[in-house]
Parts: structure tokens; C-alpha cells; sequence
């Protein structure tokens, strides 16, 4: 996942699939989202990358059958274009039973880095918080607190980014103002000493914290880009 600035954008797509087993949702990704041809529409409307992600086992927050895509987009204007496809909801309709999509931007003045990965350490793991906010100014307040005087350690245990996004309206919908917390880890283990230690972060919303934890899609290869 890469760093992000102005005015690239954040599309997270969180889902059921329909397909019961993970190797046939595989395929099917890679056959609609994932095809060459689904690939290059995307790209040139200006999807810039594509990340799936699947449940961590024995993680709470997330069940076995859902998946995670995080696309970072040059603008939102190419987002909108690209779901109005009709082959592109033919292929959504194929591989989830019920989803939901959030373009989400950059928290402006949030801290956050993002650190090389040690050679030795492969793994990739995603751990989310998400929830209503009132006021923006005061989340990333409290998700500076709470992370900055940490990293160290964060960063021993196998941590490689930390990342605030605000959530962007989508078209005809209320403006939910919400806020996402992205770390994106080396080391499962290490991941899990840190949260079980952490506290302080949910002051950061004004209703249910939604946490979740995942690992970069198993079973197979997955298309990314």
C-alpha cells in the first residue's frame, strides 16, 4: 500500500461473496476485476492500484467468506465512471451477495508514515478501525496521540504504515462524517502484541468502533496491481 497525497483517494469494497469456498471467489475475481481487460478500463480512469484482502483466521470482526479490495484512485470523477459500467456490476453481482463501497480521502494534518519492509518479514497484514466521528479535527488528534508516541514500538514489532482517511459522500447518500485507521503490518504476531496493548484510539469516534483484521488474500494467486 502505497503513501498517499492530494488528491488521490481511498476506495475500500468490503463484502460477502457467493461463491462458498475461497478458490472459486478467486477465480472469479480474477476473471471480472482481475481480467486484462477489467484491469486496463480501470486504470485508465485512473485506478492507480489494487489490494485484496481476506480475513485473518481467528481474527474477530471479519467472517470467513468476506473480502477486501483497497484501490487507490487518481480522482473520485473516475471512481463513478467505472461502477456505471454495466460489465463491471455484472462481475460485482457474480462475486458478492451483498457489499459495500466508500471512497474515503486522506485525513489532511493526520500523522502517519510508512517504513521499508525488512527482507526476512513477508507477510502482509491490514488492521482497521473505523467509526462515526464528530468532528475531524479531534480524530486526528486523538489517532496522533495515541500512535506517534508509540511507533518504536510499533514499528519492533513489525508495523509498516500508519494511514487516516475521512470519508468522502458518495452521490445521493447522507454525508456520514466517519473516519478509517489503516496499519498495515510484516508480523502477525507482533501486530497482535501491539493491540492488545493499545488503548485510547476509540475517543477518536462518537459511536461503535468498528475493528477488524485482515491478511493479504490467501489461496491462491490473486490479481493485484
Amino acid at each position: 500500500m502505497s503513501a498517499l497525497s492530494q488528491p488521490s483517494v481511498l476506495l475500500s469494497v468490503r463484502g460477502k461473496t457467493v461463491p462458498t469456498d475461497r478458490d472459486t471467489a478467486r477465480n472469479l475475481h480474477n476473471q471480472t476485476a482481475g481480467s486484462p481487460e477489467g484491469i486496463a478500463g480501470a486504470r485508465a480512469l485512473g485506478d492507480l492500484s489494487h489490494s485484496v484482502f481476506t480475513p485473518l483466521p481467528g481474527a474477530p470482526g471479519a467472517d470467513e467468506n468476506e473480502l477486501l479490495f483497497l484501490d487507490i484512485w487518481k480522482d473520485v470523477s473516475g471512481i463513478g465512471t467505472f461502477f456505471s459500467d454495466e460489465g463491471v456490476q455484472q462481475g460485482a453481482a457474480l462475486l458478492f451477495s451483498e457489499r459495500e463501497a466508500v471512497i474515503w480521502m486522506p485525513a489532511e494534518g493526520a500523522f502517519g508514515f510508512e517504513l521499508p519492509a525488512p527482507m526476512h518479514l513477508t507477510g502482509r497484514y491490514l488492521g482497521i478501525a473505523r467509526g462515526p466521528i464528530d468532528d475531524a479535527e479531534h480524530a486526528i488528534d486523538v489517532f496522533r496521540k495515541t500512535h506517534q508516541s508509540s511507533i518504536s514500538d510499533a514499528r519492533r514489532l513489525g508495523q509498516l504504515s500508519h494511514q487516516l482517511f475521512i470519508r468522502v459522500p458518495m452521490p445521493g447518500q447522507p454525508a456520514e462524517l466517519e473516519a478509517i485507521g489503516l496499519d498495515l503490518w510484516a508480523d502477525a504476531g507482533g501486530m497482535g502484541e501491539y493491540y492488545s496493548a493499545l488503548s485510547g484510539f476509540e475517543a477518536a469516534f462518537s459511536g461503535e468502533t468498528k475493528t477488524s483484521v485482515w491478511e493479504q488474500a490467501t489461496g491462491g494467486i490473486w490479481t493485484e496491481w
